[in-house]
């Protein structure tokens, strides 16, 4: 991903041996249908099946839950059990997730399809039947390991930013939201761990269901993170650029002192909000205005061909 690092801030350190979050059982985990996991993740470490969060129960004979995993190679699974088919393990493919480098993780079930998002990027998708997710047999909820009756897979790394909704969101919500930490009070939103305390035990769940976890071995690291310590800043994405080698995602924020009485806000929110050619002037200009700027030159990507 090619972002710059922000600043220095506090996260959760796993050394893949032992090291747990054990969130427990809790209504609000048990989410009838539509979900979306998130989490930053640093991962030194590629082991199938490794729990970034999970309550996943997978035995021979049993399956159940959901979760963010490890595929073993290069990339992420995103694991979901539903009522009418056997456990899914989707991966997000090969080279999509790169060792000793943060990432943002994401996967989403609407009812008919999984999707798997690494850095609001969407890497795979899979229909599935229309059903609701099942618990039977129901597990712990955990971060940093996958834990079952029989296995254990725990994570060797850093995380930050556990986010857990009630909904299904959008590729463009989760890059909305992408580098900056939450208020804890959005629609949808059922659990967020920022994991950014410092010090303690206790991993707080900054949503008013207040389901904090004990903190079993990890230790706290202040890390170069790439998502900012502002909440509730609005990103608007500008543009994604995909290469053979990198996807670069603009991103950039509306900025606060733009009140709706101005006239240069109220310009703003009309062609961010217009989808037509009403706008391509206004963009037009807006472009050479940030060419003129640049200190150096874009890279250079390849164009291709579409043959019927």
């Amino acid at each position: 991903m090619n972002k710059q690092l922000e600043s220095l801030q506090s996260v959760l350190v796993f050394d893949g041996q032992d090291d747990s979050i054990n969130l427990g059982k809790k209504p609000e985990f048990k989410i009838e249908k539509e979900i979306t996991l998130e989490a930053w993740v640093y991962c030194q470490n590629q082991r199938r099946r490794t729990g970034i969060i999970s309550n996943i129960f997978d035995t021979s004979d049993k399956e159940s839950g959901y979760g963010l995993l490890l595929d073993g190679k290069s990339g992420v699974f995103f694991a979901l059990k539903t009522t009418s088919q056997k456990i899914h393990y989707l991966s997000s493919k090969a080279d999509s997730l790169k060792l000793n480098q943060w990432h943002h993780l994401a996967g989403t079930y609407d009812g008919k399809q999984i999707k798997v998002y690494i850095d609001g990027v969407e890497k795979a998708t899979k229909a599935i039947a229309n059903s609701a997710i099942n618990y039977e047999p129901e597990n712990d909820l955990f971060i940093g390991t996958y834990k079952d009756n029989n296995e254990t897979y725990p994570f060797q790394g850093k995380i930050a930013e556990v986010r857990i909704w009630k909904v299904a969101r959008t590729q463009q919500q989760i890059q909305n939201n992408l580098y900056q930490r939450l208020a804890g009070n959005e629609p949808g939103l059922i659990g967020y761990w920022a994991l950014n305390e410092g010090s303690e035990n206790v991993a707080h769940d900054g949503t008013t269901n207040a389901n904090h976890g004990n903190i079993n071995g990890a230790n706290w690291e202040q890390s170069q993170v790439l998502f900012t310590n502002s909440q509730s800043q609005e990103l608007v994405v500008i543009k994604t650029l995909t290469t053979e080698k990198e996807t670069t995602l603009e991103v950039k924020s509306v900025e606060q002192k733009l009140t709706q009485n101005s006239e240069k806000a109220k310009e703003i929110e009309k062609h961010l909000l217009a989808t037509g050619l009403e706008d391509y002037g206004f963009w037009w200009q807006e472009m050479l205005k940030a060419q003129a700027q640049k200190t150096e030159p874009d890279k250079p990507f390849r164009r291709g061909r579409i043959w019927a």
